[in-house]
């Protein structure tokens, strides 16, 4: 412990000073609090002292002057005081017992003194009252009870604890405050004692280690070299503050440029660094710093391409939610935004369509294409580049365009394009549509990673229009359906009325077949029982042969158009739906 001491007395005497620096400051920072927790409390005693006096000098005050003037004169605008009084009464208690229960005090009295105070306002205003329709009888009797001079009473008990309470806080502040006024003194005073004896060794052992303290430098100046900064160049110094000058600089472009570089300045250069001394600078904390600035412009390029593909894609995004219901401006809005964000000059969407039966690709919607050439365009699939890259289902890009394939117009002319890039859209595998980008320089890795996780989005949302459509033109169907059902059930209904109508007027003309048939069976019943009396009155009566033979025939007819009847009814029973 000696030996760490000796070798380490400087920086154990400067320890010392610091601690005793540092407890003077806990201990300012301490009585700083205490100042300020005292002027609170101070402050809150005195608003509190105040409140309390003003339940009196306001309150009570108020009302009684205001109904008193008001008895006295009976002038409405006397009794401003007062209804000012009765008004702000609930506040003013409101504020006081918030402000006493912050500080733990209890506030049952207080409560109590509140009731005591409204009950009065209730009984001043049946005073006012009583002037107010001319019976000063009554005013009268109720001044004399003198509630006021009770709710004072009360208010005495009450206010006076509380303002003893507040002032045994601030008594207790003060005391508290000179405390720490007096700590705050010693402590002065015993770092004065120690710390002045403390700096004059510190002093004394600086000289005495001034020279080890050069070769220090020196040796500084070496590492300063080897880990810092080389500038290349021999450098002789002859005073100490040289070294530390050239240290110092050394820092100080270290600090700056790593300030430059915290800033996103990734072109900032180390100060002093050429190509000269560049080779003597590899290891050091100068080339390590110039090949970590190198690393953060890669990686800021690299973000700015994800930042750049992020928010393209929620730009795109919404885009693709807010035109979905359409497919053609579904279409349109997609191949105009991806067109002017990937810098193309040309763009087409080419989406798959299965008419007949047979797959083609049909460019949808296109942005600054040639009309003449590509309006209403149909391609096969496999035909083209843009069929096959729908039949191999992988991104083509051309940087050498065939001749013919392209042209990109301008009010200058037209010019070939530098690139084509051709892009399948895919969804669940799946691909639902091809889109085509012509510009004039290549397009980066970035650009067609974007564009492909963009024609995912795409994929899906034309997938899920072409669904929406499908559904509709069921739901058109199924309702025409309905109709047509409707209607087959309304001409249903109204046969199975004429039917019920006719059935009705079957059954009521085979009644009336039935009893006629039962009448003519009697009628013929009753001939033939007729014929047999008259044949039995010829034989008793020995009629003439004439005469019975003429009434046999007759009979016999009068029989035979019975039979013809009956035959003709039973005919007519037996046709199809008669019994129905």
């Amino acid at each position: 412990m000696k030996e760490f001491i000796r070798k380490n007395t400087i920086v154990v005497a400067v320890t010392l000073v610091a601690v005793l620096l540092i407890v003077n400051a806990l201990s300012i920072y301490r009585n700083r609090d205490t100042i300020v927790l005292n002027n609170a409390i101070r402050k809150s005693s005195e608003s509190i002292s105040g409140q309390t006096n003003d339940l009196v000098t306001y309150i009570l005050h108020n009302i009684d002057l205001g109904i008193r003037a008001y008895g006295v004169t009976k002038r409405v605008e006397l009794m401003g005081p007062f209804q000012g009084a009765i008004n702000n009464t609930d506040s003013l208690f409101e504020h006081l017992e918030a402000d006493l229960t912050a500080q733990s005090y209890d506030i049952t009295d207080l409560k109590e003194l509140h009731k005591s105070f409204k009950e009065y306002g209730i009984f001043c205003t049946g005073m006012a009252e009583m002037v107010r329709i001319d019976s000063m009888e009554g005013f009268n009797a109720m001044l004399a009870k003198d509630e006021g001079l009770k709710v004072w009473q009360h208010w005495y008990a009450v206010g006076t604890k509380i303002i003893d309470y507040e002032n045994s806080l601030n008594v207790e502040a003060e005391a508290s405050y000179k405390a720490a006024m007096d700590n705050n003194l010693y402590l002065q005073f015993f770092i004065l004692l120690i710390g002045l004896p403390t700096l004059v060794f510190i002093i004394v052992k600086l000289r005495n280690d001034g020279k080890e303290r050069l070769t220090l430098l020196f040796d500084l100046e070496k590492n300063n070299r080897q880990y810092v900064f080389n500038p290349g160049a021999a450098v002789e110094f002859h005073r100490p503050e040289e070294v530390i000058e050239h240290s110092i600089r050394n820092f100080q472009n270290a600090s700056q440029f790593i300030e430059s570089i915290s800033q996103g300045k990734y072109d900032a250069t180390w100060a002093e660094l050429n190509e000269t001394n560049q080779s003597l600078n590899e290891t050091n904390l100068a080339g390590r710093l110039t090949k970590m600035r190198e690393q953060l412009k890669q990686l800021k390029k690299d973000e700015e391409k994800r930042l750049w593909s992020n928010e393209g894609l929620t730009k795109f995004t919404e885009i693709v939610r807010n035109h979905q219901q359409n497919l053609s401006n579904l279409s349109g809005e997609i191949i105009i935004y991806l067109t002017k964000y990937m810098g193309a000059q040309q763009g087409g969407l080419f989406v798959l369509n299965d008419a007949n039966g047979t797959e083609y690709l049909e460019l949808m919607a296109c942005y600054a294409y040639d009309r003449k050439k590509y309006i209403e365009r149909k391609i096969d699939i496999g035909v083209g580049l843009i069929g096959q890259a729908f039949l191999e289902g992988e991104t083509t890009m051309l940087t050498k365009v065939p001749k013919g394939y392209a042209y990109i117009s301008s009010g200058m002319g037209e010019t070939i394009p530098g690139c084509v890039l051709i892009v399948p859209l895919k969804y669940n595998g799946k691909i639902e549509a091809i889109i085509e980008l012509i510009g004039l320089n290549k397009f980066e890795a970035h650009e067609v990673s974007f564009l492909e996780k963009a024609g995912e989005f795409v994929a899906a949302a034309l997938q899920s229009v072409r669904t929406t459509d499908r559904m509709h033109h069921l739901l058109t169907d199924s309702q025409r359906q309905a109709e047509i059902m409707r209607a087959a059930e309304e001409e249903m209904r109204q046969n199975m009325e004429e039917l019920s109508s006719t059935q009705e007027e079957i059954q009521r003309r085979e009644i009336e077949s039935g009893e006629r048939i039962k009448q003519l069976e009697e009628e013929q019943k009753a001939l033939y029982l007729k014929l047999q009396q008259e044949e039995k009155l010829n034989k008793e009566n020995q009629i003439s042969n004439s005469a019975l033979a003429s009434a046999l025939k007759k009979l016999q007819e009068r029989e035979a158009i019975l039979t013809e009847q009956l035959e003709r009814l039973q005919k007519d029973a037996s046709l199809p739906g008669y019994n129905e």
